[in-house]
Formats: C-alpha cells, structure tokens, sequence
C-alpha cells in the first residue's frame, strides 16, 4: 500500500458569503489585484472572442498537486465477528435442539480492508458581465443628467382595463412630466465583477460506485485511525489483507470537477477559475470473512466489521 506522507491543503470557506474568509496569503491578495486592475482595464470584446478562459488556481486541477490521507476503520473483535456468524447460520429449530452441532469456526478469519474515497472542496468563478440597472427618481424630477449624459425618464404606468391602452398612452404622453407617478431611468452600459460559487463533498467506493450519506454513516461511524504504512493495517487473531481502489485518484477528482464547478450562464469576460480540495481521503473499511463449517458443509459469512452486523447484498456490491 502506497505510504502517505502530506496531508491535503485547505481554506477556510464560508458558503454563505461564496468565498474564502479572511485569513489571506500573498497569492490571494496577488488576483485580487489582478482583478481589480481587470475591470478598470477591460474593455468591449468582440463576439468571436468570448472564450472561457481565466487564470486557474487551486490545487484541484491537478491530481499530483493533491495528497491524500490514509485512515482505516478499527474492526470489532475477532471473537465477536466469529459469534455473529456462528449465531447467524444457526437454524431457529435447532436453537432448541441442543445435540445438533452449531457451525464452527474452520480456519484464521480474515479483515480484508476495502477502500472508499472522501473529497471536498470549492469552486470560485470571478467573471465580469454587462448589466442593466433600473434607477427610481423623485416625483417632482422632469429630467436627468448622470456623468454628462441626458437620460430618459420612463413613468411607472398602470393601465386601466376599462379604458382603451391607445387612449391611455396618449393622455400620460400628454401629462407625463406633470404626473405624480413614479418614474425612473435605466443605466444599460453597467459593468460588474460578479463571483459564482459552489462546494460540495463526494464519496465513491474504490471500484467507483457512489455513496450515499446512508452508506458513509454505515461505513465510518466506527472509530478511524490515521494510517502511514502496511504494519499499521494487521489486525490481532486475523489475517489482514488490503484491497488497493480500482477507481483512481484521477478519476475521482474528474468526477468531483463534473460536480462541483458550476459556470455561469451569461458573462462578458471570465476572469479566474479556483478549484480547492480541502480534504482527500482514502479510508479503509472492514469486512471481516469467518469460515465455518458444519459435517461436510461449509461456507464463509461476511460480517461488517463497522457495526458488527451481517454485510449485506447492497453493501457487498459497492465494493465489486
């Protein structure tokens, strides 16, 4: 099993405001400079160049800039793993047959550790775009003047459903600068910086099935120990072995990007993209393998090796 040696870089990340709290480095201040200076500098962009493009920032781009930590589920007891399966195959009628032989334990059980994954992460997208902003004025107000341009006033205007809408056009034309109504001005050419952001979390087994939070409260609830190398993986009274995850570290983090990055719809220009990972694991959950026998018949029970109970179909299936 590969050794772990780094653990995954982090922000503080605050979903409620879209953005990293305060606690800046020297690279965050550095774009946000850089995007300042952007939106002074920037200006119309011909159609044929609105590509998506932006500075990319983040450790998630890049599996190799990416560590992850090991960790591993303690199992139950090797005795109370063997009585589970023991009560388990053992017949409802011959529970009152005492001279009928239970199942018994036929070899060295064995804790085969299968892996699951844990990432989390954000995704930040500054980008500006053009906007349009609806300006109420006064009432008293019968023209306006903003940065040196004449701006149209435009009356808030309630048609009646009794009275024709050309008769009603004409009379407000008549009485419009008169007129107690409300009125405003729209501003067209506004240019914004606006950030899209997104977080989120995904679990996926090793051979690349999705879990639910179900599954990882059955899987995890157990005690966890950080892992550094193979020794610290045996179990006492068992043989141990270690199923490595079919579903790379590659895959998983393209699968987290499919997730979590949301572009936006309408921009003028994209400016940055910022993907994190704040946590990658790689956690290796029990299920303990007991041989039994009984006369000629014998067979292997599975047992969950988390919450001590029978592994079922449905669990056994995320891991083939």
């Amino acid at each position: 099993m590969p050794r772990s040696t780094g653990a995954s870089a982090s922000d503080d990340y605050d979903p409620s405001k879209g953005r990293r709290v305060p606690d800046e480095d020297a690279a965050t201040l550095a774009l946000e400079e850089y995007l300042a200076s952007r939106l002074q500098q920037i200006g119309e962009v011909p159609p044929e160049q609105k590509e998506v493009k932006g500075l990319k920032t983040g450790n998630g781009w890049d599996a190799k800039h990416v560590s992850e930590q090991v960790f591993k589920i303690e199992p139950i007891s090797i005795k109370r793993a063997t009585e589970i399966a023991v009560s388990a195959n053992r017949r409802w009628t011959d529970r009152f047959r005492h001279r009928q032989k239970d199942f018994e334990l036929v070899g060295t059980p064995v804790v085969e550790f299968v892996p699951i994954w844990k990432v989390e992460g954000f995704h930040e997208c500054y980008y500006i775009r053009n906007s349009s902003y609806k300006v109420d004025v006064k009432n008293d107000v019968v023209a306006i003047e903003v940065e040196g341009r004449s701006r149209d006033l435009i009356l808030e205007r309630k048609h009646s459903r009794l009275i024709p809408a050309a008769i009603v056009d004409r009379l407000q034309r008549l009485s419009a600068f008169l007129s107690n109504e409300s009125k405003y001005f729209v501003i067209t050419d506004g240019l914004e910086l606006a950030v899209k952001a997104s977080e989120t979390e995904l679990m996926i087994s090793g051979a690349g099935r999705r879990l639910t939070i179900d599954d990882e409260a059955e899987l995890t609830s157990w005690n966890s120990t950080r892992v550094f190398d193979e020794a610290d993986m045996k179990v006492r009274g068992a043989k141990t072995e270690i199923r490595e995850p079919a579903f790379s570290k590659e895959a998983l983090l393209t699968k987290f990007r499919e997730q979590v990055i949301q572009m936006p719809e309408t921009f003028k220009q994209i400016l940055s993209n910022k993907l994190q990972i704040t946590e990658l694991k790689r956690i290796y959950v029990p299920l303990i393998k007991v041989p039994l026998q009984k006369g000629l018949v014998r067979r292997e029970v599975v047992v969950n090796g988390t919450t001590g109970e029978l592994a079922q179909a449905r669990l056994l299936e995320l891991f083939d």
